[in-house]
């Protein structure tokens, strides 16, 4: 199994905001209910001890989540004529829930150009660009690290977790965590969320906005991407596919495909299942796989990196479903033929 990385330092978290004025926040393109409770739960904190804060994100908000901004608004698209000088002259300029700055898309050129970086991520490898890195590749999302560095720094700096904050942490955890079901759901991470729950978090409309206020789009493309499933290797390794053509058949764009790896893995022989989406310029590639199998190794033949059994990666090269399909599956064998130590 990959090695944790822990470098987690409250002590100087707490330094870097007791020091600093004006935060920038920003997150990955097509940010899921991580990377936007993450955002909003640690600015709402900031603002509640007084600091500046602007959030910047590449891409807007998916609908399922516009609930958790709905109250004052705090997420901006950015506008490089508008928002560039913002960025640079902001005291802290932080990247949440994605360890490369590429993935921020528009904002990349800014958090290698920013003298005071902050990265705050749970994810492997983390790229070398931040002044400072707060890293947990054990913490179930990275709402959990924001809780926790907010939670210790409240002790010294004050402030309090309000609740949108708390709302926003709690959907962080409750996706990133497949709703309390992934193996790294413990009984610390339900006392957080607990203590969430007690500073306003709605557990009931968190679940409903988050998962039951789909379209018919997504329900069609449910079942393109059921017919499109594959088994190979005795059933211990399951591929589907959503194509552009398919996207536009059911009316839905590529946010809609969210959770569909996760299907096949309802089947007990299944040790790997991957999901393919084709984009415009290329194809997103999901792995997830079971136990001790790795999808992080397979993801990273492809130029991806995630978790160890949740990762992903993009193809910029022209290549067909079936050439590529045939790419993975060499990768997948591979891993399959390791012995599980």
């Amino acid at each position: 199994m990959a090695q944790s990385i822990y470098e987690f330092n409250p002590a100087s978290f707490t330094e870097i905001v007791r020091a600093n004025h004006s935060f920038v926040l920003t997150t990955h393109i097509n940010p899921d209910g991580d990377a936007l409770g993450s955002e909003i739960g640690l600015a709402e904190w900031l603002l509640s001890i007084g600091k500046s804060v602007r959030i910047f994100n590449h891409s807007p908000i998916p609908e399922n989540y516009k609930f958790l901004d709905a109250e004052r608004p705090l997420i901006e698209i950015f506008d490089e004529s508008k928002h560039r000088n913002i960025v640079l002259e902001a005291d802290v300029f932080a990247l949440l829930d994605t360890n490369d700055p590429d993935r921020s898309k528009s904002l990349s050129s800014l958090l290698v150009e920013h003298p005071n970086t902050v990265l705050i991520d749970h994810h492997l490898e983390p790229k070398e660009f931040a002044k400072a890195r707060f890293i947990d590749t054990d913490a179930t999302s990275t709402g959990e690290m924001i809780y926790r560095l907010v939670s210790d720094s409240m002790n010294t700096l004050g402030g309090s977790i309000t609740p949108k904050s708390a709302q926003g942490l709690y959907v962080a955890i409750m996706t990133d965590t497949g709703s309390f079901r992934f193996p790294r759901t413990d009984s610390d991470i339900l006392r957080i969320s607990a203590d969430l729950l007690d500073r306003g978090a709605d557990p009931v409309r968190s679940y409903n906005e988050t998962y039951n206020t789909a379209r018919v789009a997504r329900i069609k493309l449910i079942g393109k991407c059921l017919s499109s499933l594959e088994l190979f290797f005795d059933e211990r390794l399951a591929t589907q596919v959503i194509t552009q053509a398919d996207l536009t058949e059911a009316a839905a764009v590529p946010e809609e495909v969210d959770g569909f790896v996760q299907f096949p893995l309802q089947v007990a022989t299944i040790e790997y299942s991957i999901f393919f989406l084709e984009l415009k310029e290329g194809w997103k590639i999901s792995f997830r796989s079971r136990g001790k199998r790795s999808a992080a190794e397979v993801a990273k033949q492809f130029g991806g990196n995630g978790h160890f059994n949740a990762a992903g990666a993009r193809i910029f090269r022209e290549i067909s479903y079936h050439d590529l399909k045939a790419e993975v599956l060499v990768a997948v064998e591979r891993e399959l033929n390791k012995p599980i130590s």
